[in-house]
């Protein structure tokens, strides 16, 4: 089987889980003999591959935007610009033989549907998050959800990562529920390091989707009964906007704001945490929460996310209610065997959610069309 999969962004060029995805679900359907040639905008530096059947192939030139929603700007410019022109150069480069297209995403939804038309081959669009879920709820952006209504009626057939995600799917868009299958992300273990200290971690893009506010205004709970360092590790457009509120509640000594982290920073993070929290507005999955978990921290994960649906040993919370999130923060930090008997089993629910089990499902997907 031959497959053009089409994506926007690849490591070492990401920012968050859909580069992550498309790297190790690219790899591993290599290793089960599907032949890839996955698509993606020309960087500053090659994209070196060495898998057999997997060829990483570039196309115009753009600048590595953040998978993200464009805050307070209008539908023009770079950002929009690039997208559209890339869309526009896959469409009328790809040729082959291929006996599928792959899109991920609105960002390359419009190349999906003309090479579908163009080479007269089956479409499977992965939805990892929705303009809903980008918005926070508040004010989704019509143009990106016609994009992503399209693209799903369009497809052949619509994979989502989570049960969460199809629900959205099919409540706000009108796909009909035996179009879409769930493929859960999987993760790649960071491993624990030597020594936890009291620190509670959030990582993320730092938009109103993520929910980095409902941390802090937690933090300040917690930091009434407990002495911790709360770390809030990732960029993005509020970043000023936290910083301030973290000034206003008198906790500015015990948060710290790293901005953008490389790799190896991450992970470095993620081993000296004890509690990890991911308060998501709305969340389609949330690989993060898994790598802390493979890490040894004990886990807290808002109820509008998907990745609970597989992680069944972490604590949930309704991101608004940060009293209880502070409570369950507290309780990780004062009470040692709550804590390892969370992280121990979480590593177990681990052992089971691989890049190789959701290879396979996606094979899974491309066999009922081709």
């Amino acid at each position: 089987m031959k497959v053009a999969m089409i994506g926007w962004e690849y490591p070492p060029f990401k920012v968050g889980g859909l580069g992550t995805h498309c790297y190790w679900l690219t790899r591993h359907l290599a290793n089960l003999g599907v032949k890839i040639d996955f698509y993606v905008p020309k960087r500053s530096r090659a994209i070196n591959v060495r898998e057999k059947n997997l060829r990483v192939i570039e196309i115009g030139t753009t600048k590595v935007y953040p998978y993200d929603r464009v805050e307070e700007g209008a539908l023009e410019g770079d950002f929009f610009e690039s997208v559209n022109t890339y869309n526009e150069l896959c469409a009328e480069k790809i040729h082959g033989d291929y006996d599928l297209i792959h899109v991920h995403d609105w960002l390359t939804v419009k190349a999906g549907i003309n090479l579908k038309h163009k080479l007269g081959k089956p479409l499977i669009v992965t939805i990892h998050s929705t303009e809903f879920d980008r918005s926070g709820w508040l004010n989704p952006n019509e143009y990106f959800i016609n994009i992503e209504k399209e693209g799903m009626e369009k497809a052949d057939r619509v994979i989502a990562v989570s049960h969460y995600t199809k629900k959205v799917i099919v409540d706000n868009y009108g796909i009909p529920e035996d179009k879409i299958r769930v493929v859960h992300n999987a993760v790649n273990h960071v491993g624990e390091g030597k020594k936890k200290r009291r620190i509670v971690l959030f990582l993320g893009r730092l938009t109103i989707q993520k929910g980095a506010e409902f941390f802090l205004r937690a933090a300040k709970r917690v930091l009434e009964k407990e002495d911790c360092l709360f770390i809030v590790a990732g960029g993005g457009d509020m970043l000023p906007r936290l910083v301030d509120l973290s000034v206003e509640l008198g906790i500015a000594n015990r948060v710290m704001f790293t901005g953008p982290l490389t790799d190896e920073e991450v992970k470095h993070l993620y081993r000296i945490a004890s509690v990890y929290v991911m308060p998501s507005v709305s969340e389609p999955f949330g690989i993060t929460a898994l790598e802390a978990a493979s890490a040894g921290a004990a886990t807290i994960v808002s109820k509008n996310s998907g990745v609970k649906e597989i992680l069944k040993h972490c604590l949930t919370v309704d991101f608004w209610d940060t009293d209880e999130m502070a409570n369950k923060i507290i309780a990780l930090l004062r009470y040692d065997p709550l804590r390892k008997v969370i992280t121990r089993n979480a590593k177990r629910d681990l052992n089971f959610i691989t890049w190789e089990r959701t290879a396979q499902k996606t094979l899974e997907v491309y066999r009922e069309v081709v």
